[in-house]
């Protein structure tokens, strides 16, 4: 106790709480100040608020626990991904290259909403023609970062295919940096596509490539078929132009596939089964090519 009984009436303060007999001093370190009120937090806080972000200039309070924290490493890694957006190439050329292929070739697209709006996906789709990459690509509202071969990757065309986003495979061989690369690309959430038949053909998936197999297949992501019909009949006019031809893309439903072991037995019962399932779509997207329906009519 602090002061002899004749201090007490004159320090006892004025404002303080109603008097209850017999009415005693307040200890000094607990003290509330004439205009605080009894729900204040006695004294000075001794340590930052929590829900104060200390990167947040105007001090703006946060609900706790939450992690979009104006400030925070999470929105600054946010800001740094978009800041090396390995798309942005992708979707500068799109701004003239889509309107131009879709209306050229006036594509006509069935079954988009199979495609997910986010988050990593493959494409496997048939091959007839080296406009196939470039249609499909126009054709759908996502990016998609296609593996293409190594021999394209030279010169100007290598130049501005590597700044589009895409990159090589080299044919022949297990090439452990397109594997690489793949894995890359749908661990951001991209979207891959690909042509399992490993090169051109007749669009039918007559083959599978047992590489390109066990790619999609290792993957926990969804496949989604695609069928590609009328690029066969584009020819070039002067050398470099490609002729207007009328182009139909079909994309369906995700299919199932089990995974499946690395080996040579692995992949090679991966290849068959994914070979099984496109043809089963091609089948119901009504993929006859048109030589074959031609000659069988002249058959008949």
């Amino acid at each position: 106790m602090t002061g002899g009984p004749n201090d007490k009436a004159p320090r006892a303060p004025t404002s303080d709480a109603p008097a209850a007999p017999p009415p005693t001093p307040p200890d000094p370190p607990a003290t509330i100040g004439p205009s605080a009120t009894p729900d204040a937090a006695p004294g000075p806080p001794t340590s930052p608020d929590p829900a104060l972000d200390p990167g947040d200039p105007a001090g703006q309070p946060v609900a706790p626990g939450s992690s979009a924290v104006p400030g925070s490493v999470e929105a600054r890694g946010r800001a740094g991904r978009g800041a090396k957006d390995p798309e942005r190439g992708y979707r500068l050329a799109a701004l003239v290259v889509k309107p131009l292929m879709r209306t050229w070739f006036r594509i006509r697209l069935e079954g988009e909403e199979h495609i997910p709006e986010v988050g990593p996906v493959i494409l496997a789709s048939n091959h007839r023609s080296n406009m196939d990459p470039v249609l499909l690509a126009s054709a759908v509202r996502r990016p998609v970062v296609f593996m293409a071969k190594a021999e394209l990757f030279v010169g100007p065309l290598g130049w501005i295919m590597r700044w589009i986003g895409q990159f090589p495979v080299r044919r022949g061989g297990i090439d452990r940096e397109a594997l690489r690369r793949t894995d890359a690309v749908l661990a951001r959430g991209s979207m891959l596509g690909l042509f399992p038949e490993g090169t051109r053909g007749d669009g039918r998936f007559a083959s599978v490539h047992p590489g390109l197999a066990y790619i999609v297949v290792r993957q926990q992501c969804p496949v989604v078929p695609v069928a590609i019909f009328g690029t066969e009949r584009i020819r070039r006019r002067f050398g470099w132009l490609p002729f207007a031809s009328p182009v139909r893309i079909v994309v369906g439903p995700a299919i199932d596939l089990p995974p499946s072991t690395g080996d040579r037995a692995g992949r090679r019962a991966a290849s068959e089964l994914l070979q099984k399932r496109l043809q089963e779509f091609l089948a119901v997207a009504g993929g006859t090519p048109v030589t074959q329906s031609i000659s069988s009519q002249s058959d008949k």
